[in-house]
């Protein structure tokens, strides 16, 4: 009865520590607007990303400028220029900065009430550096050059609001998940008859949870990639996240993976010494 009373705690110990540490991540690095920019800010560098987003920009900026259509060919070219520069500009990287935190302050607003139009589950809103191409575009054709009024970008096809909501209000809660998952393993381990054995095992469950956090590095950017895009912008922005993504969770799987090793090693010495006590 002890040994099957064992079993069932260590497996729940495996259990919510694999959903304890996965919501540790998706808190951190999604839901926190700090880790969101943290994680997204360096796609702004990226030379795809900036090409694409200059076109977008730079088409946006030139159907908005108020032009008549037979400058707005002429102009075209000159808002296209500037909208290349603009990724050099010495103002880039803080209006990129702040695309991301208008971006994420967005994505996770409150869900539409009913009867409204839910929004995609991820909206980049690229005012910020909108307004940089606004005033550099001015400057170089001596007009008042206007923002459009919609800056957004829908990236991928799930609404926001429901299943994502629930998901973010469900990850904060990770360090109690946490905790719960520590009290059960010591439980399963305290409950054993073979006390030694149970830690090992605990061990080589933690491995393998690594174990799938490194396969998810692979995994996340491959998914990503089927996902049908809604313009260039889109696609180039979610792949990219997505690698940086799978990354950086395949980063955080190593300590799992050396904290389970260590619990191993300790089961296995722990029990080949009570092994000898008792032949003694």
């Amino acid at each position: 009865m002890r040994t099957l009373v064992s079993a069932v705690l260590a497996l729940l110990a495996l259990a919510v520590a694999a959903g304890g540490l996965a919501s540790a991540w998706i808190d951190e690095n999604l839901v926190e607007e700090s880790g969101f920019v943290a994680l997204a800010a360096p796609l702004g560098s990226d030379p795809d990303f900036q090409a694409a987003l200059a076109e977008s920009l730079a088409r946006e900026v030139t159907t908005t400028s108020g032009l008549p259509e037979q400058l707005q060919s002429f102009v075209g070219p000159v808002v296209l220029d500037a909208a290349g520069a603009v990724t050099g500009a010495a103002g880039y990287p803080a209006a990129w900065t702040e695309t991301l935190r208008l971006s994420h302050a967005f994505t996770f607003a409150e869900a539409p009430g009913p009867g409204e139009t839910a929004p995609a589950v991820l909206t980049l809103d690229l005012r910020p550096v909108a307004e940089l191409l606004a005033e550099d575009v001015g400057g170089r054709l001596g007009l008042d050059v206007p923002v459009p009024d919609d800056t957004t970008i829908d990236v991928g096809s799930l609404e926001r609001g429901g299943m994502l909501s629930a998901v973010a209000d469900a990850v904060q809660g990770w360090r109690l998940y946490l905790a719960g998952a520590a009290v059960l393993g010591l439980l399963a381990v305290a409950v054993a008859r073979r006390r030694g054995t149970t830690l090992a095992l605990l061990g080589l469950g933690l491995v393998g949870i690594g174990a799938l956090g490194l396969l998810a590095g692979d995994w996340v950017p491959a998914v990503a990639a089927r996902v049908p895009g809604t313009t260039a912008i889109a696609d180039v922005f979610i792949g990219g996240l997505a690698g940086r993504a799978g990354a950086d969770i395949a980063g955080s799987s190593m300590p799992v993976i050396v904290a389970g090793t260590i619990a191993l090693v300790l089961g296995i010495v722990g029990r080949l010494l009570l092994g000898r006590r008792r032949r003694a």
